[in-house]
């Protein structure tokens, strides 16, 4: 098989208006967190392995090669580790929010038909350690949902310390806290039910209706407060997200937004609140992010409480595009054509009009031909005589 001729497993060229409409979405969501106060940042796709290590780390999913002296270096499969390795590095002084765009990847099995690069954007808020930021990061993601046109959007929130209050109360060892995860992964009853005769405790009740608790916020923190021990650290937790959910009711009352208290974070660095987004028109989730107060931690620094997000831009686009309101290319309307002696005049006559290109052809036929197979509106030549139109498309279709 010639591998010139063929791209690796997740990856996709993207041709003419799909390439157009996902640089203008990538503008767009740029525009919006500008406009709200972010700063650039733009990290090297190519990072040493070590950023993306740690005891919980598994990198079986990154792209993984040597560099010249035999150091291992990764493709970026994640933005957030960069950042925190910038903030713990280059001696910039927190409060920060920070914004970025970019291609992340990571190696998915070849037979689940993954994408493998993808185009990513987000913000990261860092140094702040107020609810008001988790409500910043929503409100920017709403923001850049609603200026997108995405429609039937929904947002869900967990806490990252849910799973692992209940991992540290119970003792448990890496397998069992494996097994957990996947019960409450799968939400699966039985499963939860073996697993609490197993370990019992006083957060069986709690453990044991995890495939119950989510839904809409008042019904599952009523339920979950029923069942629980008041002296449990998960009340804490609880009482933070009740917070949250009231204020960004109170701030967006259309915005369909849902609890799931069995919500296990994606990545180790999550300390706190989780963002999870979909859509009606999306298969997977489109948005993810959360607080995460220790990353910094991880690269010799002093914690700094952050929180951040990330928007799969490739999902956005599918969805424009299904919708329609993907962008649209703009079609030149006017071919400029002249002798090589006279191109310096066609090219002043194309900067001085909007929609007007320069022919790249020798001949004024060869001109015509592709005007007319493109449906420019007029062709118009730079000849000794002066400038004369020869022909719009229109006479002669």
């Amino acid at each position: 098989m010639k591998w010139n001729r063929s791209l690796p497993s997740g990856t996709r060229d993207k041709l003419f208006r799909e390439a157009n409409g996902a640089y203008q979405l990538e503008k767009k969501v740029n525009d919006v967190v500008t406009h709200r106060g972010y700063q650039r940042v733009d990290t090297p796709i190519i990072e040493f392995e070590e950023v993306f290590l740690n005891k919980d780390s598994n990198l079986q999913d990154c792209y993984r090669f040597f560099d010249k002296n035999g150091r291992l270096l990764v493709l970026r499969p994640d933005m957030t580790k960069p950042i925190g390795r910038v903030i713990a590095t280059a001696g910039i002084q927190p409060p920060l929010k920070l914004s970025y765009s970019g291609k992340i990847f990571r190696a998915n099995d070849e037979m689940l038909g993954e994408q493998n690069e993808l185009t990513q954007a987000g913000i990261e808020l860092i140094g702040y350690s107020s609810l008001k930021a988790e409500v910043e990061c929503l409100a920017c993601a709403v923001d850049i949902l609603n200026t997108l046109a995405i429609p039937n959007f929904h947002i869900e929130l967990g806490h990252a310390q849910i799973f692992r209050l209940i991992v540290s109360s119970l003792n448990l060892n890496a397998k069992e806290k494996s097994d957990l995860q996947s019960c409450f992964e799968n939400k699966n009853l039985t499963d939860l039910s073996r697993f609490t005769a197993k370990h019992p405790s006083k957060l069986d009740a709690f453990i044991r209706a995890i495939p119950e608790l989510f839904g809409e916020a008042t019904e599952v923190i009523e339920k979950a407060r029923t069942i629980l021990p008041k002296e449990s650290e998960i009340m804490q937790v609880i009482g933070e997200l009740e917070e949250l959910t009231t204020v960004m009711n109170r701030q967006y009352p259309d915005l369909s937004l849902t609890l799931d208290l069995g919500h296990v974070a994606l990545m180790d660095y999550y300390t706190g609140v989780l963002f999870s987004g979909y859509a009606d028109l999306a298969a997977d989730i489109f948005l993810r992010g959360g607080r995460y107060d220790h990353l910094a931690e991880q690269f010799g620094s002093k914690m700094i409480p952050a929180v951040g997000l990330g928007i799969n831009l490739d999902i956005l686009v599918a969805i424009q595009y299904q919708c329609g309101e993907l962008a649209a290319l703009n079609r030149p309307t006017t071919l400029v054509h002249s002798s090589l002696a006279s191109l310096p005049q066609a090219e002043a006559l194309v900067k001085e009009n909007t929609g007007y290109q320069l022919s790249l052809f020798d001949s004024l036929e060869e001109a015509l031909n592709y005007g007319k197979k493109w449906h420019y509106k007029q062709i118009i030549e730079i000849n000794e005589q002066g400038i004369q139109t020869k022909k719009a498309v229109n006479e002669y279709d």
